[in-house]
Parts: C-alpha cells; sequence; structure tokens
C-alpha cells in the first residue's frame, strides 16, 4: 500500500508470517519494522493513506486493525449477523473516509466503519 507522511511518500508491506515493513521510496532499508513473528499470518493488508491505521487479514478468519506502530485498536471476527467471516483474502480502505472492505475465501464479504469508539467482536 501506499500511504503518504508529510512531504515523503511510503510503501507498506507485509509477508505471510505477519511481518510489515514500512519503506521511503527515497532508500533501500526499511524506515520500520512491526515483527509479530508467527503470531498472526496474514493473507491481506491494506493501510490508510490518511489515517494512521493498518488493517491485516488472517486464515485464522479474523482482521486485525493497528496503528501505524503496531498496537491492535480492533478485531473484527464476526459479520454484523454475528455469523463468521471466512479466511480474509482481500482488505482496502475508502481512500479519506475510515471505512474498510474486506472480502473473504468463501466468496462473501463486509463493509466497516472503524472508529475506536466502536468495537466488533
Amino acid at each position: 500500500s501506499f500511504r503518504n507522511y508529510g512531504s515523503r511518500q511510503e510503501i507498506v508491506s507485509g509477508c505471510v508470517e505477519g511481518n510489515i515493513k514500512f519503506f521511503d521510496l527515497r532508500y533501500r532499508e526499511a524506515l520500520r519494522t512491526i515483527d509479530h513473528g508467527h503470531k498472526m499470518q496474514m493473507t491481506a493488508l491494506s493501510s490508510h493513506s490518511k489515517i494512521p491505521m493498518i488493517a491485516a487479514g488472517s486464515p485464522s478468519q479474523y482482521i486485525k486493525i493497528m496503528s501505524y506502530d503496531g498496537l491492535t485498536n480492533q478485531m473484527i471476527r464476526f459479520h454484523r449477523d454475528e455469523q463468521r467471516i471466512g479466511p480474509v483474502s482481500s482488505l482496502t480502505f475508502h481512500p479519506h473516509l475510515p471505512f474498510l472492505a474486506a472480502g473473504f475465501a468463501d466468496g462473501t464479504y463486509c463493509k466497516c466503519l472503524l472508529t475506536k469508539a466502536i468495537t466488533i467482536k
């Protein structure tokens, strides 16, 4: 995912082991790394371009919403009708608002409004 941070442009990259790296396009090395080790497998990653928020999806049927320093703000495990979500296959944020769309391996999808005041199971 691309994001703007002040005057620089960054790429946020992740791998299946759960590590997330932030790169400034002007440098070869990562600026910082969020290392989750083997705590979380990751099948999808998205970062918001305006709000300091990252979403990471797991084949273990949950979405973790984190700040840029790696702190978990929310966990999404269920649809609004209390049905458990499927393995996460895609994530994307609205370009300006705190909305997240998620697609799942079972062919379903959901749209979520993300705020600190709202905690979804």
